[in-house]
């Protein structure tokens, strides 16, 4: 499992050393409508598995549910800076959403590993249910915001560059922190959903650093649109489970 993990991040390495195989692909009604209809789908499974963590009064699913919904939505604004799609050009808030989103969602995936039993847990399923409708009303607010270039997402798109790497280090931080405690979790009562939860977050902080370092529209630049897609995918499949 481990070697399975540490796999993308060697590729990532692999092509930011070797230029000559980190192939430029530039489609811009592809890259809409792949991560679009792809992040819309993993928006929805997310909140329903935030519907099945309120039934059954779990927390923790709860919080893992926020954070992956944070992500997949702000990488569905993300689709919206294609460039000739919808837009004219790039914009700024669209281009740095994907960024936000994975962060954000480092801070619920820190949340979830808590100690949730009794009271705790039932006062944290009520905070939750909470943060979820100010996610969405957050993700809408960034829309328009960003539609409307009003400031600070006025800036040029150029800004976006460094801006992913500012928020790759509290981020990988924060998702390395999370699945260390999964692992522990995991040793103390094995089952599939910890393990992978703990997989996923590996996966989003490999996301983060190819987001930081990778050239955009090559081959680099696509793996975190791959590696979102995978983290969405575990966690849906094994929350239905």
């Amino acid at each position: 499992m481990v070697v399975a993990l540490a796999l993308p991040l060697l590729g990532l390495i692999l092509l930011l050393v070797r230029q000559d195989l980190d192939v430029r692909w530039e489609h811009h009604p592809s890259h809409f409508w792949l991560v679009l209809i792809t992040a819309l789908v993993a928006a929805v499974l997310a909140y329903a598995t935030g519907e099945a963590a309120l039934r059954r009064g779990d927390a923790r699913l709860l919080y893992v549910s926020l954070g992956f919904l944070s992500s997949s939505g702000f990488l569905a604004l993300h689709a919206l800076a294609t460039p000739g799609v919808l837009l004219g050009a790039s914009n700024t808030g669209f281009v740095i959403a994907t960024p936000v989103g994975v962060a954000i969602g480092a801070v619920f995936a820190t949340l979830s590993t808590g100690d949730f039993s009794g009271d705790t847990a039932l006062r944290n399923v009520r905070i939750g249910k909470r943060l979820r409708l100010a996610m969405i009303g957050l993700m809408l607010a960034w829309g328009v915001w960003s539609l409307a270039s009003l400031p600070p997402l006025d800036r040029p798109p150029q800004f976006a560059e460094g801006f992913g790497l500012w928020l790759a280090v509290p981020a990988v931080l924060l998702y390395g922190f999370s699945a260390v405690r999964y692992v522990q979790l995991w040793r103390r009562q094995p089952s599939l959903m910890l393990l992978a939860v703990l997989s996923a977050f590996v996966l989003l902080a490999e996301s983060m650093v190819a987001i930081a370092f990778a050239r955009n529209w090559h081959l680099s630049w696509w793996e975190w649109h791959v590696l979102l897609l995978a983290a969405f995918g575990l966690v849906a499949l094994s929350a239905q489970t």
